[in-house]
């Protein structure tokens, strides 16, 4: 019996002891991590920082412009007829005063000389009448006559040259003509379209509107600026002639007219241009790049590097915005005037993170807009 109790208390013995070693062994394991733990240094992230800076910034209302030639005109006759001459080109430029349609006349000006022989002898028969006034022979009522019949025979004569006139037809002003298949011998009824005319000139209109909400913040004499892939050297502003006298009843918008100065070698009648105007007086604005901005399901946020017991940290911070700007985003609310945010490498960023002060590099903000 003594023997097995023995046992008993040798077996406890020997588990309580390989327990206790086990636990030592595991005790030091972990003290031994915590160690290396300590030693290690904190996550970091090197990111670029920039400053909340301003901007002078007014919102703006984008609308489509079309180019309008100064002058132009759709080129139509009067009066039926056969074409004789064509005096253009297709595409061709005319000149102030150019023919550009003669319509066969043969007919009007054989009457035409017709009626100027007939003035003529009427002329002559009232030149006799007048030799006879102071003689016996003169009558009054045959002078009259003569005097009444010579009228009208001019009058016939100035008639003919009217219509020999509008057979002739001429450039009014300097163009550009468009494409037409008109050739002579074509009979032509009166009122068919005969060709366009463009004027051209150093400058253009430019017409573009706005909805009536809009339209009310601009005036004639105002500015607004015009981009077009024909521009190749940026934005060009122009000024605002004219705007329309009611609101288009069909979209609700208010028609302008702005004039394009030196622009009318670049842009073509016709063509659009994109048409910014500002809507508002402009004001300063709270900016960040575009890369500082991050979106997630809680909406849109930055993270300001905070400096607090020698250590930089970011801090995520929810922030409303505004319109984007040139690279940077408008901030309406959340962030203050010199706070430091991050900007490239933000997505590499969570709440706390810390961002060793030699690895933030700064640059500079945006420079005021104007």
């Amino acid at each position: 019996m003594r023997r097995r109790i023995l046992a008993w208390i040798v077996l406890v013995l020997l588990m309580a002891g390989i327990t206790g070693g086990l636990g030592y062994y595991k005790y030091s394991e972990i003290v031994a991590g915590m160690a290396a733990g300590a030693a290690r240094p904190e996550p970091s992230e090197v990111v670029q920082t920039v400053r909340v800076a301003q901007m002078n910034w007014a919102p703006t209302q984008r609308a489509i412009g079309t180019v309008v030639a100064q002058q132009q005109l759709e080129l139509r006759n009067e009066i039926a007829g056969l074409v004789s001459e064509r005096g253009f080109s297709s595409g061709a430029l005319v000149e102030k005063g150019q023919l550009l349609i003669q319509f066969d006349d043969r007919q009007e000006r054989a009457s035409l000389a017709a009626a100027d022989a007939d003035a003529r002898l009427a002329k002559a028969n009232l030149d006799r009448r007048e030799a006879l006034r102071k003689s016996p022979a003169f009558s009054i009522q045959e002078f009259d006559k003569s005097r009444e019949e010579y009228a009208a025979a001019v009058a016939r004569a100035e008639s003919l040259k009217v219509i020999i006139e509008r057979k002739r037809i001429i450039a009014p002003f300097k163009a550009r003509v468009g494409i037409t298949d008109l050739q002579p011998g074509a009979y032509l009824e009166a009122g068919t379209l005969i060709v366009r005319l463009q004027g051209v000139s150093d400058d253009v209109y430019i017409d573009f509107a706005l909805p009536q909400e809009s339209a009310a913040l601009l005036h004639p004499g105002d500015e607004v600026s015009v981009t077009s892939p024909a521009l190749p050297d940026g934005p060009r502003r122009v000024k605002i002639l004219a705007e329309d006298d009611s609101v288009d009843p069909a979209n609700r918008a208010v028609r302008f007219r702005s004039l394009g100065k030196g622009l009318g070698l670049a842009l073509r009648p016709g063509a659009f241009v994109d048409v910014i105007a500002a809507t508002a007086i402009p004001s300063q604005r709270l900016v960040v790049p575009l890369t500082a901005v991050r979106r997630s399901p809680a909406g849109q946020h930055v993270f300001v590097i905070e400096t607090k017991d020698g250590q930089s940290r970011a801090r995520e911070r929810q922030i409303v915005t505004g319109a984007v700007i040139d690279g940077h985003i408008v901030v309406e609310k959340g962030l203050a005037l010199g706070d430091l945010v991050a900007a490239a490498g933000s997505f590499k960023l969570r709440d706390g993170l810390l961002v060793p002060e030699d690895a933030a590099v700064e640059t500079p903000g945006p420079a005021a807009m104007n």
